[in-house]
């Protein structure tokens, strides 16, 4: 399988694509996407996950995915993620890979690119949100299966008009059981700071929507800042955005965040690391190892949602039916607040500190994709 590299190193549409989409529509080179069924609205967990084997079918196709931005760790591994699931079809005779580099002029740019190209599938992480819905849509016209992965339960658009289905976990309900966990912690009272990513992104937005219903049960919890403050995923700057929140806030009892940042602020100021909600990494497991004071949750990273959206997509472009569930429900994957041995820490410092033990990746592929040999 040829896999063409657009990566990056680890550290208004044009009208031309209305008409491409209806000649490629009228073209017959994909098959009818909208015979298979399936089922976006179906709930789940990864135990109902099913083999990538079971939907390669038999038809040559090429395969893409479009990244609304590919600048950090959690990207690359997805990245890595997807070409694995992808190799795992003998008839998928091209993966490539795009970068939108968070401008959604260019990830629109990609998508049509990929239409014009004649590509079967586009498996697309839209950071842009709706802004990139006309490109996808268009796609959908032309006959290429689109699915879009980790939007959350919000997320704009319509199965069947703008994309062929959905593949994600219920953002909403990681935020509030990020939340939940936060309050019981804290014992009902505290100062809590939430974090999110990219300004405006549907994952940050869902989660929001989840913290905000499980804080609002409870009268002797105070949110410092009342929207999600902006780290664009980049723990150097959610360390300084960390800093400065510390000195407007003599007290923050409780924080949630998707890097480590945060914690490396408290560290550098000399102060107790708060009660913590983060996202699974090697980082934030090690330094939790490192401090058997701290209390901490960390929550599947869901680095491995594209194979589900891959899987999705493939099975339209092929006529085949795919029941597996489009909504994931995420569970706690560490908690030093628990006895339980399966929620211990995953520590490993043998492996790169930015992997990600919730990783479907074997530790060699990890390594490969983080920039290792």
């Amino acid at each position: 399988m040829k896999l063409k590299q657009h990566m990056l190193s680890p550290r208004g549409l044009s009208v031309g694509v209305v008409a491409l989409g209806f000649a490629f529509a009228s073209s017959g080179y994909a098959d009818d996407i909208f015979k298979a069924k399936l089922y976006p609205d179906k709930k789940g967990v990864t135990a109902d996950f099913q083999p990538m084997s079971k939907f390669c079918g038999t038809r040559p196709i090429k395969v893409a995915y479009s990244d609304g931005w590919g600048g950090n760790y959690w990207r690359h591994l997805a990245r890595a993620e997807f070409e694995d699931e992808a190799s795992k079809c003998k008839n998928i005779t091209n993966a490539r890979y795009t970068d939108g580099e968070f401008k959604p002029e260019k990830q629109i740019a990609d998508i049509e690119g990929l239409v014009a190209q004649k590509y079967d599938v586009i498996v697309a992480q839209l950071d842009g949100g709706a802004a990139i819905l006309k490109a996808t849509r268009e796609a959908t016209a032309a006959g290429v299966a689109v699915v879009p992965d980790s939007t959350g339960d919000n997320f704009a658009g319509k199965v069947g008009k703008d994309y062929v289905s959905i593949a994600t976990e219920s953002q909403i309900q990681y935020g509030e059981l990020a939340a939940e966990w936060l309050v019981k912690t804290l014992g009902g009272k505290g100062n809590i700071i939430m974090m999110g990513g990219t300004p405006g992104n549907p994952m940050t937005s869902a989660q929001t929507v989840g913290w905000q219903r499980a804080f609002a049960k409870y009268p002797g919890i105070k949110l410092l800042e009342q929207e999600p403050v902006p780290t664009m995923w980049d723990p150097a700057i959610a360390q300084q955005k960390t800093a400065a929140l510390i000195a407007k806030y003599p007290q923050i009892d409780g924080m949630f965040s998707e890097t480590v940042g945060p914690i490396r602020a408290f560290v550098a100021a000399g102060k107790p690391i708060p009660v913590y909600a983060g996202q699974s990494l090697m980082d934030l497991s090690c330094i939790a190892a490192d401090h058997p004071e701290m209390k901490m949750m960390i929550l599947d990273a869901h680095t491995w949602m594209v194979r589900l959206a891959l899987r999705k997509a493939v099975a339209a472009a092929q006529g085949i039916d795919n029941d597996e569930p489009s909504l994931v429900t995420l569970g706690i994957d560490e908690d030093t607040t628990s006895k339980d041995p399966k929620l211990a820490l995953k520590c490993d410092k043998s492996m790169p500190m930015d992997s990600i033990p919730s990783s479907m990746l074997s530790k060699e592929q990890q390594i490969k994709a983080l920039g290792g040999k």
